[in-house]
Protein backbone atom coordinates (compact mmCIF):
# COMPACT_ATOMS: atom_id res chain seq x y z
CA UNK A 1 0.00 0.00 0.00
CA UNK A 2 1.28 3.77 -0.97
CA UNK A 3 1.86 6.16 1.79
CA UNK A 4 0.83 9.81 1.02
CA UNK A 5 4.15 11.11 0.42
CA UNK A 6 4.43 8.00 -2.88
CA UNK A 7 1.10 9.33 -3.89
CA UNK A 8 2.49 12.89 -3.97
CA UNK A 9 5.67 11.65 -5.69
CA UNK A 10 3.16 9.28 -8.88
CA UNK A 11 1.52 12.84 -9.45
CA UNK A 12 4.44 14.68 -10.17
CA UNK A 13 5.60 16.05 -13.49
CA UNK A 14 8.93 17.11 -13.10
CA UNK A 15 8.73 18.85 -9.47
CA UNK A 16 5.22 20.04 -10.12
CA UNK A 17 1.85 18.67 -8.63
CA UNK A 18 -0.09 17.44 -11.75
CA UNK A 19 -4.45 18.49 -11.40
CA UNK A 20 -6.23 15.82 -13.20
CA UNK A 21 -9.89 16.67 -13.68
CA UNK A 22 -12.77 15.53 -16.01
CA UNK A 23 -15.96 15.71 -17.38
CA UNK A 24 -17.63 12.39 -16.31
CA UNK A 25 -16.84 11.34 -12.74
CA UNK A 26 -18.96 8.01 -12.99
CA UNK A 27 -17.17 6.64 -16.21
CA UNK A 28 -14.02 8.98 -16.89
CA UNK A 29 -13.09 7.21 -20.43
CA UNK A 30 -16.93 8.14 -22.28
CA UNK A 31 -15.73 12.09 -20.54
CA UNK A 32 -13.24 14.02 -21.64
CA UNK A 33 -9.65 13.98 -19.10
CA UNK A 34 -7.98 17.11 -19.09
CA UNK A 35 -4.18 17.64 -17.17
CA UNK A 36 -2.49 20.36 -15.39
CA UNK A 37 1.10 21.07 -15.49
CA UNK A 38 2.97 24.29 -14.87
CA UNK A 39 2.64 24.82 -18.87
CA UNK A 40 -0.95 24.96 -19.19
CA UNK A 41 -3.96 22.36 -19.31
CA UNK A 42 -3.43 19.34 -21.97
CA UNK A 43 -6.16 17.55 -23.05
CA UNK A 44 -6.00 13.22 -23.30
CA UNK A 45 -7.22 12.18 -26.24
CA UNK A 46 -7.15 8.29 -26.97
CA UNK A 47 -6.91 7.16 -30.67
CA UNK A 48 -9.34 3.98 -32.08
CA UNK A 49 -6.42 1.50 -31.46
CA UNK A 50 -6.01 2.72 -27.79
CA UNK A 51 -2.92 4.46 -28.01
CA UNK A 52 -2.85 7.93 -25.81
CA UNK A 53 -1.96 11.11 -26.68
CA UNK A 54 -1.76 14.71 -24.46
CA UNK A 55 -2.57 17.99 -26.45
CA UNK A 56 -2.17 21.37 -25.34
CA UNK A 57 -5.70 23.00 -24.93
CA UNK A 58 -5.55 26.15 -22.38
CA UNK A 59 -2.98 28.00 -20.69
CA UNK A 60 -5.36 28.63 -17.72
CA UNK A 61 -8.61 27.12 -15.54
CA UNK A 62 -10.65 29.73 -16.81
CA UNK A 63 -9.55 29.32 -20.69
CA UNK A 64 -10.24 25.60 -19.85
CA UNK A 65 -13.42 26.28 -18.69
CA UNK A 66 -14.44 28.16 -21.04
CA UNK A 67 -13.52 25.78 -24.14
CA UNK A 68 -15.47 22.97 -22.64
CA UNK A 69 -18.71 25.52 -22.12
CA UNK A 70 -18.43 26.20 -25.54
CA UNK A 71 -18.03 22.55 -26.70
CA UNK A 72 -20.47 21.01 -23.96
CA UNK A 73 -22.37 23.26 -22.10
CA UNK A 74 -23.70 21.24 -20.07
CA UNK A 75 -20.62 19.61 -18.71
CA UNK A 76 -18.59 20.37 -15.60
CA UNK A 77 -15.29 19.50 -14.63
CA UNK A 78 -14.56 16.89 -11.71
CA UNK A 79 -12.00 15.40 -10.08
CA UNK A 80 -11.40 11.81 -10.66
CA UNK A 81 -11.21 9.17 -8.31
CA UNK A 82 -7.32 8.23 -7.52
CA UNK A 83 -7.13 5.15 -9.29
CA UNK A 84 -7.85 6.61 -12.70
CA UNK A 85 -5.35 9.84 -11.83
CA UNK A 86 -2.38 7.82 -11.03
CA UNK A 87 -3.29 5.60 -14.58
CA UNK A 88 -3.45 9.19 -16.31
CA UNK A 89 -0.25 10.41 -14.49
CA UNK A 90 1.73 7.26 -15.78
CA UNK A 91 0.26 7.52 -19.41
CA UNK A 92 1.02 11.82 -19.15
CA UNK A 93 4.59 11.08 -17.99
CA UNK A 94 5.44 8.55 -20.76
CA UNK A 95 4.02 10.56 -23.48
CA UNK A 96 4.76 14.15 -22.79
CA UNK A 97 8.41 15.66 -23.67
CA UNK A 98 10.21 16.94 -20.91
CA UNK A 99 10.55 20.52 -20.71
CA UNK A 100 13.77 21.35 -22.00
CA UNK A 101 12.75 19.31 -24.69
CA UNK A 102 9.59 21.08 -25.64
CA UNK A 103 9.61 23.64 -28.52
CA UNK A 104 7.69 26.05 -26.14
CA UNK A 105 10.43 26.20 -23.35
CA UNK A 106 13.03 26.78 -25.93
CA UNK A 107 15.48 29.13 -24.50
CA UNK A 108 17.18 30.53 -27.55
CA UNK A 109 14.63 33.40 -28.22
CA UNK A 110 14.95 34.32 -24.65
CA UNK A 111 18.49 33.59 -24.94
CA UNK A 112 18.89 35.77 -27.40
CA UNK A 113 16.98 38.76 -26.45
CA UNK A 114 19.16 38.52 -23.18
CA UNK A 115 22.18 39.21 -25.36
CA UNK A 116 20.60 42.00 -27.56
CA UNK A 117 19.93 43.64 -24.18
CA UNK A 118 23.66 43.08 -23.00
CA UNK A 119 25.08 44.23 -26.24
CA UNK A 120 23.13 47.11 -25.89
CA UNK A 121 24.99 48.23 -22.57
CA UNK A 122 28.45 47.47 -23.84
CA UNK A 123 29.64 50.72 -25.48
Amino acid sequence: MMDGREDITQNEFRGARLRILGTNADDPDEGRIFVWTKSGWFERLEGQSGDVAFTPVAKSEAELRELISRDEPSAELVPLDREYRERVTEEFTEQTPSYPDSPQYSEEESSAENDQQYHQHDI
